[in-house]
């Protein structure tokens, strides 16, 4: 999955977007609300983390513009405000949680992870299609015949992405840009070689191509759809 943070303490930025990125995010950081937009305009997330205090715009004003335009991602508030009128007003403005400052790691991947999962409609961390169980806490796939892999970090997000949306049509593009945050964005060969990996732990029909257009994961109901 994809986050953006929007944090203008340098430091706490890297150390969130590190640890993230050990537990599977593909990050972005933007350290104020210029950045922010420029980042939300040009990409796509599955999460925003949010702090309240930014250099240049309050961070609530900002994730109201978001939601006035249309944008849905799911929104953690950070602040060092303790004020409960605040956290009322920034869950009012359309944020989807909110979490004080200091904070334990754990608790912001539980938090981040929970409002994705709302917005999912999913229950826990599974996702489970046709049988195949992707657990995010092992980073392993279950095949239907019962067979365990464990999956590399680019694997497992890669395959993520097909299940969260198992018959929608992925361009290259779109899955380099889930796959890799702006700084380190490699070639799209590099998707056609992960693609042949998990097809081999798949099979063959179950990531298909649509010449032209992209990738997708066929669920048994849709496996007579034309493909390239």
């Amino acid at each position: 999955m994809k986050v953006l943070i929007v944090e203008d303490n340098a430091v706490l930025a890297e150390k969130i977007s590190a640890w993230l990125a050990k537990e599977n995010f593909t990050v972005d950081v933007a350290q104020n609300g210029k950045e922010a937009n420029f980042f939300v305009e040009t990409s796509s997330y599955q999460a925003i983390i949010l702090d309240i205090g930014l250099p240049d715009e309050n961070g609530l004003s900002l994730m109201q513009k978001w939601r006035s335009s249309g944008r849905d991602e799911a929104i953690l508030i950070l602040t060092a405000r303790s004020n409960w009128t605040e956290r009322v007003e920034g869950l009012n403005a359309g944020a989807d949680d909110y979490l004080p400052k200091p904070f334990e790691f754990d608790e912001l991947k539980a938090r981040l992870s929970a409002i994705i999962r709302r917005k999912d409609g999913r229950a826990t961390d599974k996702i489970i299609v046709d049988g195949f169980l992707l657990n995010a806490t092992y980073r392993t796939l279950t095949t239907p015949d019962h067979k365990e892999f464990r999956l590399t970090a680019t694997e497992y997000r890669l395959l993520q992405c097909f299940l969260r949306s198992p018959d929608r049509v992925f361009s290259q593009d779109e899955l380099v840009e889930a796959l890799y945050n702006i700084e380190r964005c490699p070639t799209r060969n590099v998707v056609q070689v992960y693609i042949a990996r998990l097809r081999k732990i798949l099979g063959k029909k179950r990531i298909k191509t649509l010449r032209g257009q992209g990738y997708y994961f066929a669920r048994d109901s849709l496996q007579k759809r034309v493909e390239a």
